[in-house]
Order: C-alpha cells, then sequence, then structure tokens
C-alpha cells in the first residue's frame, strides 16, 4: 500500500534530531508481530519526534481519520513499547504512570485492554509477573505496572485524575469530551514530567465536540499558515477534500489511509453509504465536522485572523470586565480587556466558573481583578443584575449596565471588530463557543445581536468577550478603581 498523507498537517518544527518512531515499530514486529500501515508507521514516527536532548518536541498530538482505520493501534504500539522497552531511555526513564483518558470507564478501558492484551503476548514479560514481590504485573482489573511504569485509566468522574503525575495520556475518541473540564484536570498531572506527551485520537466530531473541534480548528490554521506553528503540537487530519463525496473512491482514499489493507472493505463501505444518513457519512466515513450553520456564525479563516498568541502582554491597561452569566447558573465567564500598542482590542478569560455561582461570588472574583479597572460590563437583563446596580451604589465599582439597544451595539461593533482583525483573542474558550455562537435580527436596519437560543452551544465567554471589548473600545474615559 502507498502512503496516503494527511489532508491537514502542522509544520515540521526545528531542530528535529530524530524520531522514536522506527524503534516502536520495530518492538511491534519484533514482540507482537505487528507490522503497522504506512499511514500507521507516518503518524508513529511523526507524533515521536525528539530534539538534541532527546526530549520528544511534541507534548500534544491529534491524529484523526475516518472509523476503523486502526487509530487505536497506534497508541497501542506507543504504550506498550514505552512500558516494555521505552521505559529505559534517558526522556522517559522517571516516569511513573502512563493514562487511558475517555469520558467514561468503558472507553477507557479499550485502550487499557488493548495495551494489556498485547504485553500478555510477549513470553519475557509474563515470565516476570511470577512471584510475590514481581517488578510485572499484567491484571485486567488490578493495574499494569512494568518496573515501575504503571498504566492506569482515568475518566471525566470527579477525582479521577487526583495525584496523578502522568507521563503520556491517551485520549480515545476526543469527540465525547464536551467540555474543558476533564482536560483541565489532567493537564497539570503532566507539568512536572520530563518529555512529556498527550496523544488524541479521534473521529470528527459534533457540533458540542468543543475540545476535539478547538484542537481541528488550531491544526487547521497553523496547517494552511493563518497562525505560527507552534513546535509543542503535532497535529496531523485525513479527511476528503468534498465534503459531500459520495462513493468516491479516491476523495473516500484521503479520510480512509487504510482502505485496502483489509481492516476496510470497498464492500462494507458501499453497505454503510446506502444506510447512514448524509450527516453520519460525512462524519463517520469522510471524517468531517457536520457544522450546523446559523446567521453570523464566523468563518475559520476570519476568526483565525484574530488569534494572538498571550494578547495582553505588556500591556498596562487601562482594562475593562465584561461578564455574562448562562441561564440556569450552571456556567459564567469573566473576561478582560485592553487596548494594545498596535490598536487592537485583546481579550483573554479572566474567569471561567463552573460551579458554585452566585451574584456574591461574581462581585468578589471582580473586585479581586488585579488591575486598574474602568468598566465592568454586563446585561442589564442577567440575573445578577441587581446585585451589581446594588454594589456599584455601595462601593462605586464602575459597573457597567447594558441596556437591550446596548447589547445590540456591542454585539454589531465587535462583530465588526472581527471582521476587520481588530481583535486580538488567544483563549481556548472563547474559540470553542465562537464556532457556535449565531445572532438574531433586532428591529430593521440590519441589527443584530448574538443569541443563545440560535446559538448551537454556550456562549457566555463570547458575550463577556463582547462585552469587556466593547467597553474599553467604545465607553467614553471614566475613572479608573484600583
Amino acid at each position: 500500500m502507498r502512503l496516503i498523507k494527511p489532508r491537514y498537517e502542522t509544520p515540521t518544527p526545528r531542530g528535529v534530531k530524530g524520531s522514536y518512531g522506527p524503534r516502536a515499530r520495530e518492538w511491534a514486529v519484533r514482540k507482537l508481530g505487528i507490522t503497522l500501515g504506512p499511514w500507521q508507521a507516518y503518524a508513529v514516527d511523526q507524533l515521536l519526534r525528539y530534539d538534541k536532548h532527546g526530549d520528544l518536541i511534541a507534548r500534544i498530538a491529534l491524529v484523526s481519520t475516518a472509523r476503523q482505520n486502526g487509530k487505536s493501534v497506534i497508541v497501542r504500539v506507543v504504550f506498550g513499547w514505552l512500558l516494555d522497552e521505552g521505559r529505559c531511555l534517558p526522556a522517559f526513564a522517571n516516569w511513573t504512570t502512563l493514562l487511558a483518558a475517555a469520558h467514561d470507564a468503558k472507553q477507557a478501558r479499550i485502550i487499557y485492554r488493548g495495551v494489556l492484551g498485547d504485553l500478555l503476548t510477549i513470553p519475557q514479560l509474563v515470565a516476570e509477573t511470577k512471584g510475590r514481590n514481581s517488578p510485572v504485573r499484567l491484571t485486567e482489573y488490578f493495574g499494569v505496572t512494568v518496573h515501575g511504569l504503571n498504566l492506569d485509566t482515568v475518566t471525566g468522574q470527579p477525582g479521577s485524575a487526583r495525584g496523578l503525575s502522568a507521563g503520556a495520556i491517551a485520549w480515545d475518541e476526543m469527540l465525547t469530551q464536551r467540555d474543558w473540564d476533564m482536560w483541565e484536570a489532567l493537564s497539570p498531572t503532566q507539568s512536572a514530567q520530563r518529555s512529556p506527551i498527550m496523544i488524541l485520537t479521534s473521529t470528527a466530531g459534533h457540533v458540542d465536540s468543543v475540545v476535539l473541534r478547538a484542537f481541528y480548528d488550531r491544526l487547521v490554521r497553523q496547517a494552511t499558515g493563518a497562525e505560527d506553528p507552534d513546535p509543542s503540537f503535532y497535529g496531523a487530519w485525513w479527511e476528503s477534500q468534498n465534503e459531500d463525496a459520495q462513493l468516491d473512491w479516491p476523495e473516500i482514499r484521503r479520510a480512509n489511509p487504510a482502505l485496502g489493507d483489509g481492516r476496510l472493505t470497498e464492500a462494507a463501505i458501499r453497505t454503510e453509504h446506502a444506510i447512514l444518513p448524509p450527516d453520519s457519512w460525512r462524519r463517520e466515513r469522510l471524517n468531517h465536522f457536520v457544522d450546523v450553520t446559523a446567521p453570523g456564525a464566523f468563518n475559520a479563516a476570519t476568526w483565525a485572523a484574530c488569534r494572538y498568541a498571550s494578547p495582553l502582554d505588556g500591556v498596562a491597561g487601562p482594562y475593562a470586565l465584561g461578564i455574562d452569566i448562562q441561564p440556569g447558573w450552571e456556567r459564567a465567564t469573566i473576561v478582560a480587556s485592553a487596548i494594545r500598542e498596535d490598536g487592537r482590542v485583546a481579550c483573554e478569560v479572566y474567569r471561567d466558573l463552573r460551579d458554585g455561582i452566585t451574584a456574591e461570588r461574581l462581585i468578589a472574583e471582580v473586585h479581586a481583578f488585579p488591575e486598574p479597572v474602568a468598566a465592568v460590563a454586563y446585561d442589564g437583563v442577567s440575573g445578577a443584575a441587581a446585585a451589581f446596580r446594588r454594589d456599584a451604589a455601595e462601593s462605586g465599582h464602575p459597573w457597567d449596565e447594558l441596556k437591550p439597544a446596548a447589547v445590540v451595539s456591542a454585539c454589531m461593533d465587535v462583530t465588526e471588530m472581527i471582521q476587520s482583525a481588530r481583535l486580538a483573542v488567544g483563549d481556548p474558550l472563547i474559540d470553542a463557543q465562537i464556532a457556535t455562537a449565531a445572532r438574531r435580527n433586532v428591529g430593521q436596519d440590519g441589527a443584530f445581536r448574538f443569541s443563545r437560543r440560535e446559538s448551537l452551544g454556550p456562549i457566555d465567554a463570547v458575550l463577556a468577550m463582547t462585552f469587556a471589548a466593547h467597553a474599553i473600545a467604545y465607553k467614553p474615559a471614566m475613572p479608573m478603581i484600583y
């Protein structure tokens, strides 16, 4: 079989001195009798590239194809090699834990059982499991340990990641991650590790697959040159060029690089095509996100022009804050904004709140903002509006209540900022929500505002950004509160 390259791939980083991929692939042939297909070998070699110190260059690696192309085999080979032989290399010698991560335990154990099953075919490792103090443990429910390196599972359940310090984390089916909670819990577990890596595998997701979509959009921006490449992020995404392709075999092969190796057959795909609804066909076999478009949604190229790493770095202020609370009080966002020296309006999330949200807590978070504040903008119909008004009267804090007409003006002005690339934003939460934000026409003459009802997911971060950006850019000068 010939190698089919991904449609989107991050640029080759500087400083590549080699790859551990060939070692892992040779191990798989020698120990497991598994020979990776061309696309799998390519992906393994790319994500395991190292620098002059022997450390992995990529800390996050995203690999995506259509279903049943063998993505899980990549993880099995990499994790199996790390447990058996790779752990002896200096870059990984101090690791203690590998994690198989997924939204629920059943999904996470797919990786675990795959690696366990492979290791149980290695006679040397099985022999070392004998004895009370054996350095090797290969069990279904009580852990996999090979000479101090442990493989475990982790899920989205509260406390699942507590106390862990992981060298490598494999995320299976990232499309099931519908918020950033699990990512935020696991990311710090690698902060003290040398040469850590997260391997993300998935098929294209749904409109609520916010984590996967954020990384996909990042990959596309870097692959197309709309954003400067980040060497710590490797991405490879196989998808058809035509998202409406039917039984166009060259197009199908672009998303299914394993077609023809025995895993996938044309007959099986023909059957799928006859049964699957169009949206399912595009997602599962052509590997495209199925986007439900709405008026006012910003396309990737328009938003990419607003992406800016650490946009508030070096900005002296003054600052404005924007607050929005999702109906039901299940989440709220506070965004900080300021004018950069280049004239762009910079925005970053100051607080992303998901539990225990009260008006008093929001007020306390606002008062705790460490820089001078010129305005704190919020929607006057918010459930916290009365408490904000009361605090303005009692403390003199510069709360800025937006009446409905002012909310419309803010939405229209910030839309113009985005379309003209006057906005500078670098936050994954806003990235995730902007893709599903929609607008609703208000009155006559083309007026509109961002709408929760028409949007395909939460937009509290988008609205908070809108209020903050509008306040700092268009409000008259106000006394600053220190």
